[in-house]
C-alpha cells in the first residue's frame, strides 16, 4: 500500500486553509457590516420619528395659538398680559365708586406675588391685593359698587373677602349719611409677556 504523496498535496491543503480563513473571515466582517448598516437604519428611524414628533408638536402649537390668538390679545387688551397697571386699577375703583354713587373710598397695593399656576392653564401667574376701604349707606351700596368695577375693570380680578362694620361715630348717625364701612381684598392677576414667551418663571 503507497502513503499519500504529503509533500505534493502540502501546498493545495495549504491554499485550502488559506481560502476557508478568507471566507470565515469575509463572513465574520459580513456580519459586521450588516450590524452597523442595522445600527445605523435604527439610528435614521428613531431620528426620523422624533422629526415626526417635533413637526406634530409645532403643529399643535400653531393650532392652539391660532385657536386662542384672539382670547390672549382681549386679555392682553385688558391689561392681563403685561405689566401691572396699579394706577388704572386705582382710577377704575374711584370711578366705580363715583358711578355707584357712593362716598369715596381709600386704597392700599401689596407686592406683587406668585399666584396658583392651575388658575391660568399653569402659566406661572401673579397676584396682587387691593385692599378698599369705603363707606357705605346700604348693604346693597357694595353690590353696586363690585358690579360697576367688574364692567370698569383694566384686568382680571376676583374678590378674596369683604368685611363690613358699622359706624359709631356721630356723623353717621345723620339721616342718609353713612352707615357702615366696607373693607374689601381683590386679588389683581397678571401675566407678565416675558413669562408667555419662555414659559418660565414670572417677573417679580
Amino acid at each position: 500500500m503507497k502513503r499519500p504523496p504529503f509533500p505534493v498535496l502540502k501546498l493545495p491543503l495549504l491554499l485550502l486553509l488559506a481560502a476557508l480563513l478568507l471566507a470565515m473571515g469575509g463572513v465574520w466582517w459580513s456580519q459586521g457590516l450588516a450590524q452597523q448598516a442595522e445600527q445605523a437604519l435604527q439610528q435614521q428611524r428613531e431620528a426620523l420619528d422624533r422629526s415626526h414628533q417635533q413637526l406634530d408638536h409645532s403643529r399643535q402649537q400653531q393650532q392652539l395659538i391660532t385657536t386662542h390668538l384672539g382670547a390672549y390679545r382681549a386679555l392682553a387688551a385688558r391689561g392681563f398680559v403685561g405689566a401691572e397697571d396699579r394706577l388704572a386699577w386705582i382710577e377704575a375703583a374711584q370711578h366705580a365708586n363715583r358711578d355707584a354713587g357712593l362716598y369715596g373710598l381709600d386704597y392700599r397695593l401689596t407686592p406683587r406675588t406668585t399666584s396658583l399656576p392651575a388658575l391660568a392653564q399653569d402659566l406661572p401667574l401673579g397676584q396682587t391685593v387691593m385692599t378698599l376701604t369705603m363707606p357705605l349707606l346700604l348693604e346693597t351700596d357694595l353690590t353696586r359698587f363690585l358690579t360697576a368695577l367688574k364692567a370698569r375693570a383694566p384686568g382680571v380680578f376676583r374678590v378674596q373677602e369683604c368685611r363690613l362694620s358699622r359706624l359709631n361715630s356721630a356723623f353717621a348717625t345723620a339721616s342718609r349719611s353713612p352707615q357702615l364701612q366696607a373693607e374689601c381684598d381683590l386679588l389683581w392677576f397678571t401675566v407678565s409677556e416675558k413669562t408667555t414667551e419662555k414659559t418660565g418663571s414670572p417677573a417679580p
